[in-house]
């Protein structure tokens, strides 16, 4: 195709590439387009190809080095492959049409729409991009390391100060002398904490190049937690970058708690505001801690994530698992085989990991719930009525997985 109107291609200045991630035995890369917002998928040899399409390389230059990376030519086929490819995304800078681009654009909402449900819902309450860059510009100390060891330090003791009074904090938590004044003070300073955990992620987000599209609350049953959309933290090349952003969240809450516990330590016996103290104390190292549990997709799943650089450790790790389990059928066999065994081993480990947590969590949970249904209906009827939702929880899980399933091939083929 040399010396035809492709000859030094160029990617739109609105597409961006992201670093190589493992999903499954494979490598991926993310390519976003932020004119359409979508999100695509592409293996190492199409990322290193359009990597060089910067408008300077032309296809021989770029073919050249494509053989001397992969010790393979490219074709008039496969360059028929990576047109076609990059026009029914309108990826090519001077080749995109307008209506198509908006027809992508509204096939990415609609899709985004469709996700939708019961089970699993958000409401936006905030597009933040612009203040989350204001204030990642006014905050860029917090990012150094002058400012980051002093917090960590303080950090630190506030969380071995909380955990080592329990006891403490729990009984003046549970005494409260003017609960219509502390509880909803309460609550109101529990949100605050919460909005500042997710523009914790949105600045650092921003701080480290990507942008924040939404902060609203999302509804995955049975939990209704709120949510910030960072999703350009595929695109960070720094691991550390994707890191620190799953992990700013948690972060900002507990340095949210320093003052806490600073009032708390001032507050003499019996004086008002400890009691809402103590509590704010337990109730948001608690959440964190849980937050930070890497078996619930939260702040703590996506650094782990990130850490191993996987592209989506559930999901991936429910895949490999299921081929162990049909290791008898040769077909599962080889595709075992083309799993390099350090992703074989961090699928296994985290698949039995957090079934291990989350079925020791389910039955600490039914122990609590028989013991109290046991007084009111007698344990025959507390086993029946807990074997009931049990069927229904997972009737209601499984349904969901399987609507899951159903769509991820779509979504690998035209775009997340």
């Amino acid at each position: 195709m040399t010396g035809t109107t492709y000859d030094r291609p160029r990617l739109r200045p609105e597409v961006a590439l992201g670093p190589g991630m493992r999903s499954g035995p494979k490598t991926v890369h993310h390519v976003k387009d932020a004119r359409t917002g979508c999100f695509y998928r592409v293996g190492p040899r199409e990322h290193f190809v359009m990597g060089l399409m910067d408008g300077e390389h032309t296809l021989e230059d770029i073919g050249r080095s494509y053989t001397e990376t992969f010790d393979r030519r490219l074709g008039p086929g496969n360059w028929q492959q990576i047109f076609t490819m990059l026009g029914r995304y309108q990826l090519l800078d001077g080749y995109a049409d307008d209506a198509a681009l908006e027809k992508l654009k509204q096939a990415h909402e609609e899709k985004q729409a469709a996700r939708q449900s019961l089970l699993r819902r958000r409401w936006v309450i905030l597009h933040p991009d612009e203040l989350c860059a204001a204030l990642a510009a006014r905050l860029s100390f917090a990012f150094h390391t002058a400012f980051l060891i002093p917090a960590f330090v303080l950090l630190a003791a506030v969380q071995v100060f909380v955990w080592t009074h329990v006891g403490t904090l729990s009984h003046e938590a549970t005494h409260q002398k003017h609960p219509l004044i502390t509880l909803p003070l309460s609550a109101l300073l529990v949100w605050g904490i919460t909005v500042l955990h997710e523009f914790g992620h949105g600045v650092t987000c921003r701080h480290f190049g990507g942008r924040v599209t939404e902060i609203g609350i999302s509804w995955r049953f049975p939990m209704l937690v709120p949510y910030c959309r960072t999703d350009d933290i595929v695109l960070f090349h720094q691991r550390r970058a994707r890191v620190g952003t799953a992990f700013a969240g948690v972060f900002v809450s507990w340095l949210a708690l320093i003052p806490v516990a600073a009032w708390w330590w001032l507050a003499g016996d019996g004086m008002f505001g400890r009691p809402l103290v103590a509590g704010l104390l337990l109730f948001g190292s608690g959440a964190s801690a849980i937050s930070m549990l890497p078996v619930l997709r939260s702040d703590g799943y996506v650094m782990l994530t990130h850490a191993l650089n996987i592209a989506d450790l559930r999901r991936d790790s429910l895949r490999f698992w299921r081929l162990r389990l049909s290791r008898r059928d040769p077909a599962a066999r080889e595709s075992l085989s083309a799993y390099p065994s350090r992703d074989a081993r961090a699928y296994a480990l985290y698949g039995m990991a957090s079934s291990l947590l989350l079925l020791s969590g389910y039955a600490a949970l039914m122990w609590v719930w028989f013991s109290s249904l046991q007084r009111w209906v007698g344990p025959t009827w507390a086993v029946v009525i807990l074997a009931v939702e049990t069927v229904v929880a997972a009737g209601i899980l499984s349904m969901a997985a399987r609507g899951k399933t159903s769509k991820t091939g779509e979504r690998r083929t035209t775009g997340e």
